[in-house]
């Protein structure tokens, strides 16, 4: 893991990289490709004001932005009724579209994603969340990786901002596994699905290569629909590239321990394609790696063991990698240093939610007012 980690510091690129390879995008702007920024928004009225900003506000010259209510209950349509006048968006690029009722045997943000695909006009489709936020420079970088890189589809991992007790638990654990554990540079390199990474806060498609894949329709029934789709995309044979983007795209993914526990519990056994044996296997190593040399060590201490290679020198050794990994990547994400002291208490407490998630998979969950079965039977 330690070697990984080292090779991705240095074979992930930061997206403001691409700032260098402008030559990528025709020198008349207006001949730039066009792009639909498209933003699925279900009770969003917290951060849906912040996000449409920071897209009006971007340098590229040719974009539009469609957002879809997908029927919220909150001021989510009001306030982007608001944004779209002449002081926010001199430009008319900002259009807000009604969502329709969810049909059967789709999931609420797939289906609106599908909706917005419909509406869009772009040569480029960029999914984006209505919790990021956007650096001025962002959808300029991110097209220039593309055409520079000439690839089908980019997908981000944005700065994950962490404000509570839980989000700082549970957050830095995504980095942790993907910067630890996936040899990024495969991603853009290699034509096997396995090396591939996506996630549903940034994914910019070439459009024909999104409906190649059969777009959001191809993935209606499945919850981590951007990992899915990211597989699918090297499946048909098309390049992805994966840069990083936490330089210039920032997100508060979860507010609160509740959104965080909600949140995780629908995605972590879906990762492990709801396969109990996955799961188990994984979470078990996790513990074991990361939560018993703190067991070893106690064990030793109330048994009184003289110090020794097998009883404090491996455990130790053990801690201390754990937490040069976390300090390493809490430096190039920006989350607290500190934080990276409550590494075994980041795993048990992911291992709480992940039997929560094991548990929901078994019954019907609920995830922003709307309640859905992850079995067909039930």
């Amino acid at each position: 893991m330690v070697v990984t980690l080292l090779v991705n510091l240095f074979t992930f690129k930061p997206l403001g990289y691409y700032g260098s390879r402008w030559g990528a995008l025709p020198a008349n702007k207006s001949e730039w490709p066009f792009v639909s920024i498209l933003i699925p928004a279900r009770n969003e009225a917290g951060n849906i004001a912040r996000c449409v900003r920071s897209l009006l506000s971007q340098s590229y010259a040719n974009f539009e932005i469609i957002v879809l209510d997908d029927n919220s209950e909150d001021s989510t349509s009001a306030i982007v009724e608001m944004l779209a006048i002449p002081g926010d968006d001199p430009h008319r690029r900002l259009r807000l579209v009604k969502g329709a009722p969810l049909p059967k045997n789709w999931l609420g943000k797939n289906f609106a994603c599908h909706q917005l695909s419909q509406y869009a006009q772009g040569d480029l489709l960029l999914f984006t969340d209505a919790d990021t936020f956007h650096s001025v420079s962002t959808l300029s970088k991110a097209v220039t990786a593309l055409l520079y890189e000439k690839a089908d589809f980019l997908s981000v991992f944005p700065r994950q901002q962490t404000v509570s007790l839980a989000e700082r638990l549970s957050l830095p654990m995504l980095p942790f596994f993907v910067v630890g554990l996936l040899p990024i540079w495969f991603v853009s390199h290699s034509p096997r699905p396995t090396f591939s990474a996506a996630n549903g806060q940034f994914m910019l498609f070439r459009r024909e290569t999104y409906e190649a894949i059969g777009g959001h329709a191809a993935v209606r029934e499945i919850v981590l629909e951007d990992v899915t789709m990211g597989r699918l995309v090297k499946k048909l044979g098309f390049k992805q590239i994966l840069p990083d983007g936490s330089d210039l795209v920032q997100c508060r993914m979860y507010r609160g321990s509740g959104e965080v526990w909600r949140g995780f519990s629908k995605n972590i056994f879906a990762f492990f394609d709801f396969k109990i044996i996955w799961f188990s296997l994984f979470m078990g190593l996790n513990l074991a790696a990361f939560v018993g040399p703190y067991l070893w060590l106690l064990l030793a201490l109330l048994t009184l063991q003289p110090f020794s290679l097998e009883w404090y020198g491996l455990p130790l050794l053990q801690i201390g990698l754990a937490w040069f990994i976390r300090l390493v990547l809490a430096i190039r994400f920006e989350f607290r240093l500190a934080d990276a002291f409550l590494h075994p208490l980041s795993v048990i407490y992911m291992f709480i939610i992940g039997i929560n998630s094991v548990k929901w998979s078994r019954g019907v969950s609920e995830w922003k007012g709307r309640k859905f079965s992850r079995n067909p039977k039930v």
